[in-house]
């Protein structure tokens, strides 16, 4: 079930990527502000 829904994800993003590659760099730096953020509140 898990790798259907990786599948689909993995198909959507690919064709937002081709469509509006923009939003992609975007999603991609919101998503590491959040995972650095979350890194040092767990280490810290």
């Amino acid at each position: 079930m898990t790798r259907v829904l990786i599948g689909i994800i993995a198909i959507i993003f690919g064709v937002i990527m081709i469509v509006y590659p923009p939003f992609v760099a975007y999603l991609v730096g919101i998503f590491l502000v959040l995972y650095g953020i979350i890194t040092l509140i767990s280490k810290a």
